[in-house]
């Protein structure tokens, strides 16, 4: 005969509950009370409750689906409840709420998408739910479309085979020739997806044989006019397509307020038609004449906030350009002898919140740094990439000019200086370079020389502390073993380190210098090569394993979204 003694039962579950924490046991308690039944007592409810919202550590949801269940049971106990009733209301809640997918309106589950990255947008997609047409709204926000010469288009069965598994250039060109034409013609059948586009992106490749991007131009360019929401346009191909692209915006009347242009090849000269409203412009080129850009510029001065100009052949306009207007300037040309951008940047900036500058030095700005030392209040970025030394150009003073001028800057996020070859004894980069470095509390991400005369124990701990990435080169390689060095170094790596890099360190394998270096970094770059670092948990019985596992990137191709194949060129190798 089976006896059953309910006490037995009881029992178990106070020893069980007993081994758990505070936080587990609430789980417990909340799990326990979504199995009361609807007549149960109101006093046990309510105290059970009251215990829950007591421990600390609690999950906000958690937190919501307690209460939720304190308000259902109050109305199940007094259904005239009006206050109880206000409260639901207000707070868009329904009895059927702790069951079922919260009822929320559009607006709401809008604004929790736009918290979503875009993976994660298209895997609603998939979800019968409002969301996926919410998701495919915010997806088509943001559109890139690759130009390329393919005479022959992939067939239906290859084609899954042709986007992630095929490196050959022909399906790929293929894939995004069918990819364009599809997105196109959505455009052109679909008035109001067009009016959701509000960045377009076009890479136009130029195989020498024009005809063959002329259909895919032609629909782009009777595109254009539908896009009504058009707010940003970037565009990389021939100066006849950019022309054109521009000539149709401008006519269109779209309200532009970002243009990104990037002529390629030597294709010409750009003529940039006068856009009233933008506030943000870059143009990247090489060679050519910048009169047709220097006069949009100076039309369009009152209104730029950020400007970004690449062409090693170029100056900036200092004479064209408000720079008390601007809050971003990325600037990567020449610096002559008797250029004034740093002179005109430090001295009228007040705004400035981001400065890159990037080129061939020929000037000693030292003095000038030294000038306005306390220039600049707001900025948080500061980038300066020297790729060589005029011969005749020595500025010993460049270097602890540049740490005076940082030091003690608390809004400060961002910091690199970088200085290619053996240009950096001229310019006085030593160990005091990183000096100014522990007064950067809110530095985020560091890009500088490693000094040679300064000991990696020293060094690990003039690191910031809330340093996220770092990125270290060297022009002589460190006379002790890598690993010793990396094991030095280690005693003032930042806890929240995520992403590291090193250039011209002989590092033969990136387990032992993620193992003994940088044991919490996601990405690692070394030299040319970037690897992204995945920590597995797999449980196998009772043993658990932990396992690293780096997967290679290709650079120019990484982290685009819309590029093609995995790059799944994995090893897995055990910790």
């Amino acid at each position: 005969m089976n006896v059953f003694n309910p006490r037995i039962l009881d029992a178990s579950i106070r020893d069980v509950t007993g081994c758990l924490s505070d936080t587990q046991k609430a789980d417990v308690l909340l799990h326990t009370l979504q199995h009361l039944p609807s007549e149960g007592s109101r006093i046990v409810m309510e105290n059970a409750i009251q215990s829950f919202l007591q421990v600390s550590g609690v999950p906000p949801a958690d937190i919501a689906k307690a209460l939720l269940l304190q308000l259902l049971s109050v109305l199940s106990s007094d259904p005239a409840n009006q206050d109880v009733k206000a409260i639901m209301q207000s707070e868009h809640l329904r009895q059927e709420m702790g069951t079922s997918p919260p009822q929320f309106s559009a607006e709401v589950w809008r604004e929790i998408a736009l918290c979503l990255p875009k993976r994660d947008l298209k895997s609603l997609l998939l979800v019968p739910h409002a969301l996926s047409r919410i998701a495919s709204q915010l997806i088509f926000r943001e559109i890139d479309l690759h130009l390329m010469a393919s005479p022959e288009p992939l067939r239906a069965g290859n084609r899954h085979r042709g986007v992630h598994g095929s490196h050959d250039e022909q399906e790929l060109d293929a894939w995004h020739n069918q990819r364009s034409v599809d997105i196109l013609t959505r455009i052109l059948i679909y008035p109001v997806l067009a009016s959701q586009i509000k960045s377009l992106s076009v890479y136009a490749v130029d195989s020498g044989t024009s005809h063959t991007l002329a259909f895919q131009t032609g629909m782009l360019i009777n595109s254009l006019p539908k896009l009504c929401s058009l707010r940003s346009a970037q565009c990389s191909g021939h100066s006849e397509l950019i022309n054109r692209m521009l000539e149709t915006i401008c006519a269109s009347n779209h309200r532009l307020y970002s243009l990104s242009i990037n002529p390629v090849h030597h294709s010409g000269d750009i003529d940039i038609p006068p856009f009233k409203h933008i506030t943000h412009f870059s143009i990247t080129g090489e060679g050519g004449n910048s009169t047709s850009t220097h006069d949009f510029i100076s039309q369009s001065h009152d209104n730029l906030r950020s400007l970004v100009i690449k062409n090693a052949h170029w100056e900036f306009p200092t004479d064209v350009i408000s720079v008390r207007h601007l809050t971003t300037i990325e600037f990567e040309g020449c610096f002559s002898a008797d250029c004034q951008v740093f002179s005109e940047i430090l001295s009228t900036g007040h705004q400035l919140e981001s400065l890159t500058s990037k080129g061939i030095l020929e000037c000693t700005p030292s003095a000038t740094f030294r000038l306005y030392r306390s220039s600049l209040p707001f900025l948080t970025h500061f980038a300066l990439k020297i790729i060589s030394l005029h011969r005749h150009v020595t500025d010993r003073d460049l270097a602890p000019a540049i740490s005076e001028f940082l030091r003690d800057r608390k809004h400060l996020h961002s910091f690199h200086l970088i200085v290619r070859g053996a240009g950096h004894r001229r310019i006085g980069f030593d160990a005091s370079a990183w000096g100014a470095l522990p007064s950067l509390t809110n530095l985020r991400s560091l890009a500088t020389i490693y000094p040679t005369d300064l000991s990696p124990s020293l060094a690990g701990c003039l690191i910031p502390r809330s340093l996220r990435a770092l990125t270290m080169e060297t022009v002589v390689p460190p006379a002790e073993d890598i690993l010793l060095f990396i094991n030095q170094l280690r005693l003032g790596i930042p806890p929240l380190l995520t992403f590291v890099g090193m250039t011209n360190y002989p590092i033969r394998s990136v387990i032992n210098l993620i193992e003994r270096g940088f044991p919490n970094v996601r990405v690692v770059c070394i030299d040319d090569s970037v690897w992204s670092v995945i920590r597995l948990d797999d449980v196998l019985q009772t043993c658990l394993y932990f396992s690293i596992i780096l997967e290679r990137i290709d650079w120019p191709g990484w982290p685009c979204n819309e590029l093609p194949g995995s790059f799944n060129h994995a090893c897995a190798l055990s910790l």
